[in-house]
């Protein structure tokens, strides 16, 4: 079968397609066949060697995917031969085919496009256990989302505006903060021309909730945008270009990395919090929880992911150059 092997880091160049052997299914999995890939920031940085989730190389690339059942374990049960899924895992999905755990497999969502399923997973995971799960968002709170254009951030938008959020949203360019207000952001804010602490200082006492995924000086800002008994949950630091390689990049690593000082946390009554959803793909029942009562909340509220510019398979560099350019508004996919 036809796969991006990821044998050494560098640039979208070194995204390469091979021919390598199809999988076969363990007992306990199924087998797919790929349709349509969902693009992540974590995948850019795995590529460029700074990812620590990503497994040792050489591997293929991709954490989520939609397509239809191939063949299945002698174990499984949910599913069977042509059933339409999406699944989640810590690679192996930029190929024709690939094999996962029953419990990290999902029925697609009807309604849902191709694109539309594979754009759903990790994005709104993510953002659904950083806002509902960890800092408890409710109605009424005044809620920061940085990067709010991105696939994470249009995913914790939507689900921090259906919880009755008061939403501010970060983004770079005008036509994103176009988006922004489309979606019904209620503070769409140019971090480049405008000072984001600021605004928000202007118009309140600060923010219940933060959505971190930059690190470095928005994080710090970001933690003095927090009013009394806020809570900032820290999902990412895009803007650390960590090279475990490059020992000139551990101390700036070091530095910008997101930190919590637990006497300032103190005087100021907020907390910091942090979580990566891949390491809860390891317990079967918190996994498969945290999907069943995200799927409810995505069918009440008619959530639907955004979709940006879909790539064909055999134009995954582009597809990585254009994430990693920050032009991508929404999720970027991938289509066999």
């Amino acid at each position: 079968m036809k796969a991006y092997q990821l044998k050494k880091s560098g640039d979208p160049d070194c995204l390469r397609i091979s021919e390598v052997d199809e999988p076969t299914p363990a007992n306990d999995e199924v087998k797919i066949a790929v349709e349509t890939i969902g693009i992540n920031y974590a995948e850019i940085l795995s590529r460029r060697g700074q990812y620590r989730w990503a497994p040792p190389r050489p591997y293929i690339p991709g954490m989520e995917a939609f397509g239809t059942v191939v063949e299945v374990g002698t174990d499984i049960t949910r599913y069977k031969v042509g059933d339409k899924v999406i699944c989640g895992g810590q690679y192996g999905a930029y190929a024709e085919f690939l094999t996962r755990k029953e419990y990290l497999t999902f029925p697609a969502i009807e309604d849902f496009s191709a694109e539309q399923n594979a754009s759903t997973l990790v994005s709104y995971m993510t953002a659904y256990v950083a806002l509902i799960k960890l800092a408890r968002m409710k109605a009424g709170d005044r809620v920061l989302i940085q990067a709010a254009a991105g696939g994470v951030g249009t995913a914790a938008c939507q689900i921090a505006l259906a919880a009755g959020g008061e939403v501010f949203g970060t983004a770079s360019r005008q036509d994103k903060l176009d988006m922004l207000a489309e979606m019904g952001v209620h503070h769409p804010i140019n971090y480049q021309s405008d000072d984001f602490l600021s605004y928000i200082k202007e118009r309140s006492p600060g923010v219940d909730v933060v959505l971190e995924v930059v690190g470095g000086e928005v994080y710090q800002k970001s933690l003095q945008a927090l009013s009394t008994f806020g809570r900032l949950v820290v999902v990412g630091y895009a803007s650390i270009a960590y090279k475990k390689w490059n020992p000139l990049t551990w101390y700036t690593t070091w530095k910008n990395a997101p930190k919590v000082d637990v006497m300032d946390r103190a005087k100021a009554s907020s907390g910091v919090m942090a979580t990566h959803i891949g390491y809860l793909t390891e317990n079967r029942e918190v996994a498969e929880a945290a999907w069943n009562e995200l799927r409810g909340f995505i069918g009440e509220h008619k959530l639907k992911p955004v979709v940006g510019k879909v790539f064909s398979f055999e134009d995954m560099s582009s597809a990585h150059r254009w994430v990693e350019s920050r032009k991508n508004v929404g999720k970027t996919v991938v289509r066999l």
